[in-house]
């Protein structure tokens, strides 16, 4: 029987990606640390892939926003390929060596004149992910992040 997305509940003993049901954040939590619960593992989870979505999001937008001025040229290295193309991935190396916090600033003034007075509240979300992210992903320190019932979550100094 073929899974889809809207098959993969009890009726199954994995999801439609193939993870076994129930078994996936017991296994991350082994590795990660034995004390978290499986919401724990979740909300990590979570946090990281919005960080992720959000990151990759903003990498998109430099790389638009930074190629745009880039001249188109016809030249091509000695091994027969075109300087636009290495120009482009050595941009795309650039942006993604980039730490978050630099990217933000970065994008900064863009979001100024997108959103004006909104930007501040805006970026400030961005901000508090990072900071999250950071304190799970680095530092596994999931104690410090704590629920803020009007803004969700966010780090404990």
């Amino acid at each position: 029987m073929k899974k889809t997305n809207k098959d993969f509940t009890s009726a199954f003993d994995e999801s439609f990606l193939g993870f076994p049901i129930g078994k996936v954040a017991q296994s991350i939590r082994k590795v990660i640390s034995p004390k978290f619960s499986n919401h724990d593992v979740e909300s990590i989870t979570i946090i990281l892939v919005s960080h992720l979505m959000i990151e990759r999001e903003i990498n998109a937008l430099l790389l638009k926003w930074m190629t745009g001025h880039l001249p188109e040229m016809s030249t091509k290295t000695k091994n027969d390929i075109s300087v636009n193309d290495l120009a482009l991935e050595e941009l795309e190396k650039v942006i993604n060596k980039l730490d978050f916090e630099k990217k933000l600033n970065l994008i900064k003034p863009l979001g100024i004149l997108l959103w004006g007075d909104d930007s501040k509240d805006i970026f400030s979300g961005f901000y508090k992910i990072n900071d999250i992210r950071v304190e799970v992903a680095h530092r596994l320190n999931f104690e410090k992040v704590k629920p803020d019932k009007s803004r969700g979550l966010r780090p404990v100094p």
